[in-house]
């Protein structure tokens, strides 16, 4: 049971950007695939990008755009209809999918998920930095806040990309969608561990700083 002079008032705790930070970076870190030679799950394109905008929500792409993967909805040469379908460039022998593929109803839903999440994420990731902010400003030590702000943001994103590769490496072994599944939810498992981890050893840090006293070694007059 802990007695009058251990008991903490919560609302003295700043509050913690580290979930929807966590979450919000998902959709926009670059989460690597294991063994494709640099290609990468995104959720928006690079390299060229038509006037109207990309009609793919999902891509697995290299870091110029040339070599991908990609989940696109509009018309199918292959099917001579408008459907859900990958379109692929040199990844062929990553994933064993041709391009004009349909990519039938689970297509769908990854689609429209991704699209959405890409956008939840933009705005999750800002209520995160913005939600950290408020805690340094509100904070009893402000710098002993800060630290732990920007240490979490640095442990989310390493987390998101080791984490997050994992999981896109046991996805190889289902589907093509198991990949974006598992690098996704694996980046924000791995982002949140990060955050925490990141926040907790800076404040121990700086907790071991500001009590430690170092004494001048005495003065010793040169021969």
């Amino acid at each position: 049971m802990l007695d009058a002079g251990s008991y903490v008032d919560s609302s003295q705790i700043p509050m913690s950007g580290g979930v929807p930070y966590t979450i919000g970076q998902a959709s926009l870190v670059r989460i690597p695939i294991p063994g494709t030679d640099g290609l990468a799950i995104e959720l928006r394109p690079r390299g060229f990008i038509p006037s109207g905008g990309s009609t793919s929500t999902l891509f697995f792409q290299d870091s110029t755009g040339r070599r991908h993967l990609r989940l696109d909805y509009g018309y199918n040469v292959k099917t001579n209809t408008i459907d859900y379908h990958w379109n692929q460039k040199g990844t062929f022998a990553n994933f064993g999918v041709t391009g004009h593929s349909a990519a039938g109803r689970a297509g769908q839903i990854v689609y429209s998920t991704a699209k959405y999440f890409k956008y939840a994420g933009r705005v999750l990731g800002i209520a995160g930095v913005a939600i950290d902010a408020v805690s340094i400003v509100q904070a009893s030590k402000p710098l002993r806040r800060a630290s732990e702000v920007v240490a979490g943001w640095a442990g989310a994103w390493v987390g998101c990309k080791v984490i997050g590769a994992g999981g896109a490496a046991i996805g190889i072994t289902g589907s093509v969608f198991g990949i974006a599944v598992g690098g996704i939810v694996g980046c924000i498992i791995g982002g949140a561990s990060g955050y925490m981890g990141g926040s907790m050893l800076a404040g121990e840090v700086y907790d071991w700083v500001e009590g430690t006293f170092f004494t001048p070694l005495p003065e010793v007059a040169m021969p």
